[in-house]
């Protein structure tokens, strides 16, 4: 099976990976993919729905491996008058910056940034400049950490508005070494709380299929399977 896509090249994780990175968009109107085209890339991207699986053999045909499977979720957010977050929780500031750093290298190890085919730093590097930017306000719009006032960060959260009525979790998690305490429950209720006050009705998260404890985190918190996916990689 011919495989009809274009390859669109990723500007910002070119400069930030040193290498010439690709991701394919598969469009009926795009030309015939060859190896010529793909070789003109250091790493070539593609995601596809878990159920394409002819495209997936194609793939393969081409050089493409399974890198890494996604489950993207979707939960409704309960309309609340007023909604406050909890006592400990806030915006976080310039000056958490490097110790939210810190704390992403070390949660994120489960990503489709794995080898072979990036660095063993690689993943790490990529989730703490992605908290960075969220505290600056973009990739996502906010930051939010919860914490006592003046004890140690407990976890963290980042959150992007999508639509007037659509906001997407960009990375959650609780702080090293205080897993399993209920944490990640409570950043999702953090979640909830930003999406209220700004008359959100839905929040979507998507994770890894290796990562079970998110997976279950999210279906406890309400959340339903919207689609899954596969990342190939060449």
């Amino acid at each position: 099976m011919p495989v009809c896509a274009e390859i669109e090249p990723l500007v910002w994780e070119s400069d930030f990976f040193q290498r010439i990175c690709g991701r394919l968009s598969f469009q009926e109107t795009a030309p015939l993919l060859t190896t010529a085209d793909l070789d003109r890339y250091e790493l070539c991207q593609a995601k596809l729905a878990a159920s394409d699986l002819a495209t997936a053999d194609a793939l393969s045909a081409l050089g493409f491996r399974l890198a890494e499977g996604e489950v993207d979720f979707s939960m409704p957010v309960v309309p609340v008058a007023r909604a406050m977050f909890a006592v400990g929780v806030r915006e976080a500031e310039t000056g958490d910056i490097p110790a939210l750093r810190v704390a992403a290298e070390k949660s994120f190890v489960l990503s489709r940034f794995r080898a072979p085919w990036y660095r063993p730093d690689d993943c790490g590097r990529f989730y703490a400049r992605w908290v960075e930017k969220a505290v600056h306000g973009s990739f996502d719009d906010a930051c939010l950490v919860m914490g006592g006032q003046g004890l140690p960060l407990q976890g963290f959260v980042t959150l992007r508005q999508t639509s007037p009525s659509t906001a997407r979790i960009g990375v959650l998690s609780a702080w090293p070494g205080m897993t399993g305490q209920g944490i990640g429950q409570r950043l999702m209720q953090v979640a909830r709380v930003w999406c209220q006050q700004r008359g959100i009705r839905r929040l979507m998260v998507a994770t890894q299929t290796s990562n079970l404890a998110a997976l279950r985190l999210y279906l406890r918190s309400g959340a339903r399977v919207e689609s899954t996916a596969y990342w190939f990689y060449r």
